[in-house]
């Protein structure tokens, strides 16, 4: 991106710290089976075993699987092992979460810090069982636990999943939306959505494609 587009922002106060806090609840309730949050450590095993969770989900890097081994002598695990990157595959690992996640088992889904990796599997499990779109299904979930932020990677492959799921063309896109609204993408939302559908719904190339590289005022943009 041009130095002078870069200063424009700043003038217009858009490099301001949009960084979420990520310090309150260790985990929220979205739904009556299904809770979000950060890694839990042992002193939060208490509170999970209280609201009745007796299945965990663990999506970490395979590095951090150790952090999480004591978990398996409380609930039922399942290990995900995806890092927090823009260019990572988490789609390929729904299905196995939706079988997983069975109907009547609470389910405790989790990352490091319950914003984006986690964010992105609950928002996907509540989109196939409720066969609902993608933005309106992360507001839901945002509603509840304010943190959940998923990389611009992540919101593309839930774009893709919506698309596979409910066929017919809605515009603007949930992902034009997410962009605009939450992630806080200095273009028209028209404009975000021209760019993603020549993208595939591929918003890393379609930003590029606006600007040239990714402006640091997008939020949910980690490599």
């Amino acid at each position: 991106m041009p130095k002078w587009v870069d200063r424009i922002f700043t003038r217009l106060g858009l490099d301001l710290d949009f960084s979420i806090d990520i310090g309150r609840a260790p985990f929220n309730q979205i739904t009556e089976d299904l809770f979000l949050g950060a890694r839990p450590e042992p002193e939060t095993i208490p509170a999970l075993v209280e609201a009745g969770v007796t299945q965990v989900v663990s999506c970490l890097v395979e590095a951090d699987r150790p952090k999480v081994d004591h978990l398996a002598e409380t609930f039922e695990p399942l290990f995900i092992p995806v890092r927090d990157g823009m260019h990572e595959d988490i789609a390929s690992h729904f299905p196995t979460v939706f079988d997983f996640a069975r109907s009547g088992e609470k389910v405790f889904v989790h990352c490091e810090a319950g914003v984006s990796r986690s964010a992105t599997l609950v928002t996907a499990l509540l989109m196939h069982r409720e066969r609902r779109p993608f933005y309106e299904t992360y507001c839901d979930v945002r509603a509840r636990r304010g943190e959940a932020l998923m990389n611009i990677g992540f919101a593309s492959q839930l774009q893709r999943f919506e698309l596979e799921m409910l066929p017919d063309a809605r515009r603007p896109s949930s992902l034009a939306r997410y962009l605009r609204e939450v992630c806080m993408a200095p273009v028209e939302v028209e404009t975000l959505q021209e760019a993603l559908e020549r993208h595939d719904y591929d918003a890393v190339a379609a930003i590029g494609s606006i600007f040239g590289e990714i402006p640091r005022v997008i939020q949910g943009v980690r490599v």
